[in-house]
């Protein structure tokens, strides 16, 4: 069955407000895959990951849509034109968990991370030298090999994030040179290769470390055999890990785990392999030459024995050349073959029915090798959320879900935090202090630091009014701006996971040209000094220390990094003192901003979520939120002031009775 084009590639120019100048966007080529026999099932995608070539920084972003047939290239630049168009160098590893999807870049060492329904980016975590993703819980684990790329051979880390904040929150040190991870039971399991190693004459790596997820500790060490990579687990908590051997006198191997030790082994090479019930499907490759023979087969996790060598039906009219990727759809028993071709331009995706047969092939970017598939939005245009009648409902916040400050002079101490906090504990003092018009406050640090929190029921938007208030300490000539972003629960999962807007205030009109969008800021803890930050704008600088505030200014129970992205507002603090002293008035926007009014100021501390933009800075219509998010606008130091920063001391509902009546 040929794949037969329907959309040539187009080439646009947006001006984007991001950077004030005209940027290239390419837009996705389209083909339709002729699937005949369609399905219609809970999964209505595939992404599909190419790793480029490394140094070529052509990693891309392909999507299968399930519901069409129809193959979308390369989708990433046209979903996220305010970012740099291609996504970096060397695509790793693609996952899906909750709505956001995480993209491994390895040789830029960075983790991209979107809305899994759209592939808008949500912004990234730098880690060097990332490899491979899982998930448990509110965190992210990502394998690294630490060490430059081809660098002289270090022990490997796997970093625990905030799937929320996008912050690092943990580290913990492993083998040489991880790769793929895998939670069982409370505990992460890592295969460690040790490639590096070999290189420099120093032998593979042949362990899988194991972590508590508890303590973040590793706790045991588990010896298999040399140069593992793939680390699977199946539906009975057993383990299947590769082992690539060392290219000489130990061959490449595929072996099975139960309660932490080895039992058993297939002399397989495998490249990938995927689950379909009880089985686990799998492709062997040997090499010959310049060229690979592969072999798909299938294994019974029960009893631990081949059961076929034929998952597929190869012919020649079809033939696979280099596969290098294999996934098995979830519900229809389709397989999904990655063809990496010549490695050096454009690959192929197969897809094969349950049956073996042969159904389509299409093109793909250079080198696809990683896939996920995407669960269809749960939630419908006639969902509601549910209001109980016998409930008494309150217009403050109810709860904080997350505090992520930036540096500061406050921070650590509105509220109090140490060492021995984590984000849990410091969003449940947050709460504390500002829940149910506790009258608390807490500070937001430099630009960036931010704050998430919900009420006891949605929020509705009444057109041409205002809806929330949200109170701060600003007075007169002391503005510190706060942007506000809301978010609906779309997944209905109660986190704060979703797609985010922003508000759209006065400086959106009022100063044209002068407010930076997509503005990116990275701070580097520096205990007890000065906090150095650098943009990427090409500035720096530091949150400088005074003699008011002698704590730590880094929040203490995060890492050693904090990145944030957003819209950066021009300054607005001018020093109107003479000669040798200082008299700073911080003057507020017309509208739009968190603490930038007096809080007696209804009014200027309303806001109305028909303001809502997206990331293009187009216009939303949203019926209801559910979050509330507020961060720091301002990236500026005020002499004697030190940095200005956003408080936050609470916030409510406008109109509790409207909100409640729409969904009884």
């Amino acid at each position: 069955m040929n794949v037969r084009y329907i959309l040539l590639s187009l080439i646009v120019t947006l001006l984007l407000t991001a950077c004030r100048q005209d940027v290239m966007v390419v837009e996705p080529m389209t083909a339709d895959t002729g699937d005949e026999e369609l399905v219609q099932t809970d999964y209505t995608g595939m992404y599909v990951l190419n790793e480029g070539n490394m140094g070529s920084n052509k990693a891309t972003l392909d999507f299968l849509d399930l519901t069409t047939g129809k193959y979308h290239r390369n989708i990433y630049p046209s979903r996220n034109p305010n970012t740099v168009m291609e996504l970096g160098d060397v695509g790793n590893d693609v996952k899906i968990y909750g709505s956001s999807l995480w993209l491994s870049i390895n040789c830029s060492n960075k983790v991209e991370v979107a809305d899994a329904a759209t592939a808008v980016s949500r912004g990234h975590v730098d880690i060097p030298n990332c490899r491979f993703l899982a998930f448990h819980g509110p965190y992210a684990y990502v394998s690294s090999y630490v060490g430059p790329v081809g660098g002289t051979s270090v022990e490997g880390c796997v970093y625990q994030i905030d799937t929320l904040s996008l912050n690092i929150v943990n580290q913990v040190t492993v083998g040489f040179q991880p790769d793929e991870l895998a939670v069982v039971d409370g505990k992460l399991y890592v295969a460690n290769s040790g490639g590096y190693n070999a290189t420099q004459g120093k032998g593979y790596d042949r362990t899988v470390s194991v972590i508590d997820l508890q303590t973040f500790r590793v706790v045991k060490t588990i010896d298999v055999a040399p140069n593992l990579f793939r680390l699977r687990v199946d539906r009975k908590g057993q383990l299947w890990v590769t082992s690539r051997g060392d290219y000489a006198d130990v061959p490449a191997r595929l072996f099975w785990l139960k309660n932490d030790v080895v039992g058993g082994s297939f002399d397989l090479s495998v490249g990938d392999m995927a689950f379909r019930g009880d089985s686990l499907c799998y492709y062997s490759s040997i090499l010959n030459g310049a060229t690979s023979t592969s072999t798909f087969g299938v294994i019974d996790i029960n009893t631990h024995t081949i059961v076929s060598e034929h998952l597929i039906k190869q012919t020649t009219d079809h033939p696979i050349q280099t596969a290098y990727g294999l996934m098995v759809h979830p519900v229809t028993g389709d397989v999904y073959v990655m063809d990496a071709t010549n490695y050096v331009s454009s690959g192929k995706l197969f897809c094969f029915g349950s049956d073996g047969q042969y159904k389509w092939e299409t093109w793909t970017g250079d080198v696809p090798g990683h896939a996920a598939f995407l669960n269809k939005k749960p939630a419908s245009d006639d969902y509601k959320p549910v209001i109980a009648p016998d409930k008494t409902y309150s217009p403050y916040i109810q709860a904080v879900d997350e505090y992520i400050p930036a540096p500061g002079q406050f921070v650590n101490t509105l509220p109090v935090c140490d060492e021995n906090d984590t984000p849990a504990s410091v969003a449940e003092k947050c709460t504390e202090a500002l829940a149910n018009n506790a009258g608390g406050m807490i500070t937001l640090g430099g630009y960036g630091g931010y704050v998430t929190f919900h009420f006891d029921h949605p929020i509705v938007n009444v057109s041409g009014e205002y809806d929330l208030y949200i109170a701060g300490n600003a007075y007169q000539g002391n503005s510190e701006p706060g942007i506000v972003m809301v978010s609906k629960d779309i997944n209905h999962n109660g986190k704060p996971d979703d797609p985010w807007y922003e508000l759209s205030g006065s400086a959106d009109v009022d100063s044209i040209g002068k407010v930076l969008y997509g503005y990116e800021i990275t701070y580097t803890k520096s205990p007890m000094q000065d906090t150095p930050w650098t943009d990427n704008q090409g500035g720096s600088g530091v949150v400088s220390r005074n003699d008011f505030h002698q704590q730590e200014y880094f929040p203490l129970w995060l890492g050693n990094k904090l990145t944030f992205i957003g819209t950066l507002l021009p300054k607005n603090g001018v020093n109107e003192g003479k000669g040798n002293s200082q008299n700073w008035q911080l003057s507020s926007f017309r509208y739009g901003y968190v603490d930038n009014y007096a809080n007696s100021n209804r009014e200027g501390c309303s806001f109305n979520i028909d303001w809502a933009v997206d990331a293009r800075r187009q216009p939303v219509q949203l019926d209801y939120i559910d979050f509330v998010r507020v961060y720091n606008g301002e990236n500026q130091l005020c002499g004697w002031l030190g940095e200005t920063s956003t408080e936050v001391t609470g916030a409510e509902d406008l109109h509790l009775e409207q909100s409640l009546n729409t969904f009884k």
